[in-house]
């Protein structure tokens, strides 16, 4: 893959920041552009910068040439709507008692975590609360008015007794913050939920990350200040982990927290036939590692089904199981059997036709340096997706797999009740034998290339593996690390 990662910077104030179409993307979509629009032009914004050879593009530029291109389409209400938005990489503010100070998201993350929302709830609606204030125009906004549309969402979503629950909590000025090395600063809110997510990165469980960042809150309490430095966090994590789960975890927790702090992608692939629990997996170590994005091979096929039609590619509308069936004759579709190697052929064939576009995804990410899951049957050890340049990405490949044919078969009773029967199992039971057939081809696959395989039938420990296995190759790829090198919790 050609690498071309930060070929030009935007600059906001007097802040330079890596181009980065997902957040233009985003306010054309809240401005209410449609999503096949926001990235024509999006993509031809970029080309056009490319080609002028464009190195450092002021963000007002930027969104003047998109809001431009609105109103010679006749889309005068959107372009108004993006001239009103705060733009992508300009800070909002708060104003506290007469003083402006930055919009944390993870401050009001944690204040509305001490209310009882898990991080994933709490995250979601900071994020909404954010991307509101962008569409208003809202650079700058009182700390009164942002509680009270916090308020009010959190009313919207979770029942009017949180809501006075979170109006109470947001009363009270008496809280643990933590500031830099140097003590200096306002600092932000300590979050339990953001810590028990970094311990769960480095493979601890989730009820003994939780535990474990409950306890080292309340170690923190106990020094008798509510302010508190990085550096004691981060002391009182390692000692707490050193002590209890091993030097290993304290060890993978300094190695986390150095690649969360430094530009280098992380890119897990994660293969497996049907039925072995990809997405519920790649779901759980996304939000392990802080990784925001997860996309799906079968999202790819879809959207290329869209543009392909059946008759010019009938194997790319078949089920990765029932594609060799593509090139028999109607009369033969009854008689024919499955053979393992007409069975492989056809799935072989899908999975090149689908290569180009995962490689392009992939592609898409390194070039804004930004982290990514991506899972599917389709990502085959040695055919896709192509990970000869990644430039220094952090690239981990794993293949799921079912030992237990009984297991494997119950696998897909469990994902009809879960989806509420919008994936029947039957469909899926009478192609078992093709659906092991490729499981066996994965396999070996995986053994050849030296691929690391994951048994699924336990879900908790194969997440707990999948997360191991991810630090080990960052481990190895990082070296030793100076403590210099390290960033705070």
């Amino acid at each position: 893959m050609s690498q071309k990662r930060r070929d030009f910077r935007v600059m906001a104030g007097t802040s330079k920041r890596p181009f980065a179409p997902g957040l233009l993307i985003e306010a054309l979509q809240a401005a209410g552009a449609p999503t096949e629009l926001a990235v024509r032009m999006v993509r031809d914004l970029e080309k056009s910068l490319r080609q002028r050879g464009t190195r450092i593009v002021p963000i007002e530029d930027v969104m003047e040439a998109l809001a431009t291109t609105l109103d010679e389409q006749g889309d005068g209400v959107v372009a108004a709507a993006i001239r009103r938005q705060v733009p992508p990489y300009v800070p909002l503010e708060v104003t506290i008692e007469d003083e402006r100070r930055p919009f944390e998201r993870s401050a009001l993350v944690g204040s509305l975590e001490k209310v009882g929302l898990g991080f994933k709830e709490a995250n979601l609606l900071a994020q909404q609360v954010e991307q509101a204030l962008r569409a208003e125009g809202e650079r700058v906004v009182g700390e009164q008015v942002l509680s009270r549309r916090v308020a009010m969402l959190v009313e919207a979503r979770y029942g009017r007794a949180l809501r006075l629950r979170y109006e109470a909590s947001v009363s009270q000025d008496f809280e643990l913050s933590v500031v830099d090395d140097a003590g200096e600063g306002r600092g932000l809110p300590f979050s339990r939920g953001i810590l028990t997510q970094s311990l769960m990165a480095v493979g601890l469980g989730p009820e003994r990350s939780h535990g474990y960042a409950k306890r080292i809150e309340e170690v923190l309490w106990g020094r008798g200040s509510v302010r508190v430095s990085r550096a004691v966090v981060r002391h009182e994590v390692k000692r707490l982990l050193t002590e209890e789960a091993g030097e290993e975890y304290a060890r993978r927790y300094e190695i986390m927290r150095a690649v969360r702090s430094s530009e280098r992608p992380i890119v897990v692939v994660i293969g497996g036939t049907a039925g072995v629990g990809k997405s519920l997996l790649a779901a759980e170590v996304a939000y392990r590692l802080g990784i925001a994005r997860v996309v799906s091979t079968d999202s790819v096929r879809q959207a290329l089904r869209s543009l392909i039609s059946a008759e010019l590619s009938p194997v790319l509308h078949a089920s990765s199981y029932t594609a060799w069936r593509a090139d028999l004759l109607p009369s033969e579709r009854l008689e024919v059997k499955p053979k393992r190697k007409r069975v492989l052929r056809g799935f072989q064939t899908q999975v090149m036709q689908l290569a180009t576009a995962v490689d392009a995804i992939i592609e898409r990410h390194l070039v804004e340096a930004t982290s990514l899951v991506v899972e599917g049957i389709h990502l085959v050890p040695g055919l896709s997706p192509r990970l000869g340049d990644v430039g220094d990405a952090v690239v981990v490949q794993l293949i799921l797999s079912v030992t237990d044919e009984d297991d494997h078969r119950e696998n897909f009773g469990r994902r009809e009740q879960s989806t509420f029967v919008r994936r029947p199992s039957s469909g899926y039971l009478e192609h078992f034998a093709e659906i092991r057939m490729l499981q066996g081809f994965l396999l070996r696959q995986a053994q050849h290339e030296g691929v690391t395989v994951i048994e699924t039938s336990a879900t908790d420990k194969a997440v707990d593996r999948a997360v191991e296995a991810v630090l080990d190759v960052v481990k190895a790829e990082l070296g030793e690390l100076a403590p210099a090198s390290l960033v705070p919790a």
